[in-house]
């Protein structure tokens, strides 16, 4: 269901990925299978963009993110609302802000909250029971090593497609790169340099060239939540 095929081929996915179940199909009941399958990613796809309003929201409030409309604050409800903060403050406060919600926090998730799932893990649990779904246990077994199914698969391509759009509207708004891999400037020649998993760069494109600098998440901590206890920003709402 996560694969981009499932929806431009849906017969041959299913030929592709079902098994030996599917060459006992009637042609009927293969159009059932597709049917099915393409109802329930286009659910599954609408409910992870719920459950990502819902993050956006919850690390908006956590991080004092608001937006201004008619002169008054505003939540931020969603990655066009955010977009729109930082067109109103691109400070660079502002800019680790982002940084710590969408290229941090979700990639070290458990390290915050240890008692709780990860997002992906949690979002699946919720679809499956609200859908009564369950997966086929022997090919549960039969999956490689750190394979994802195909309900974490999708949510976490919908939680990239999120975040990759707002970093190419911040790109083209407000002239401001923003990248996990290394710079060559900063790394040189040193084809071993490796990125602290704490470190993130951000970039002034300034007639055409990136100027970057390297911004450390630790700083970040210290910049956000100098007026508030480091502890109660991790009590991050559960999705």
């Amino acid at each position: 269901m996560g694969d981009k095929s499932a929806t431009q081929y849906p017969v041959e996915y299913i030929k592709k990925n079902w098994g030996d179940n599917v060459k006992c199909m009637s042609p009927e009941e293969l159009q059932v299978e597709v049917s099915q399958m393409l109802l329930l990613r286009k659910m599954c796809t609408k409910m992870a963009n719920e459950d990502l309003s819902m993050f956006t929201s919850a690390m908006a409030t956590i991080l004092n993110v608001k937006q201004t409309v008619n002169g008054s604050d505003h939540p931020v409800l969603d990655c066009k609302d955010w977009i729109q903060s930082l067109s109103e403050d691109c400070s660079e406060v502002q800019l680790q802000k982002w940084i710590f919600a969408w290229m941090f926090v979700r990639a070290n998730y458990n390290k915050f909250v240890s008692k709780i799932r990860s997002p992906e893990e949690m979002f699946e649990t919720q679809f499956m029971e609200k859908y009564h779904l369950q997966y086929d246990k022997e090919c549960i077994q039969k999956m490689k090593k750190n394979t994802k199914t195909c309900v974490r698969l999708l949510y976490n391509v919908r939680a990239r497609s999120w975040r990759d759009k707002m970093i190419n509207q911040i790109k083209g708004k407000l002239q401001i790169n923003i990248t996990l891999k290394t710079p060559k400037n900063i790394r040189g020649e040193d084809k071993g340099y490796r990125r602290e998993p704490n470190t993130f760069f951000i970039g002034n494109v300034i007639n055409g060239d990136t100027i970057w600098k390297e911004v450390r998440i630790l700083f970040v901590i210290h910049v956000l939540f100098n007026a508030i206890h480091f502890k109660t920003c991790l009590t991050i709402p559960p999705h």
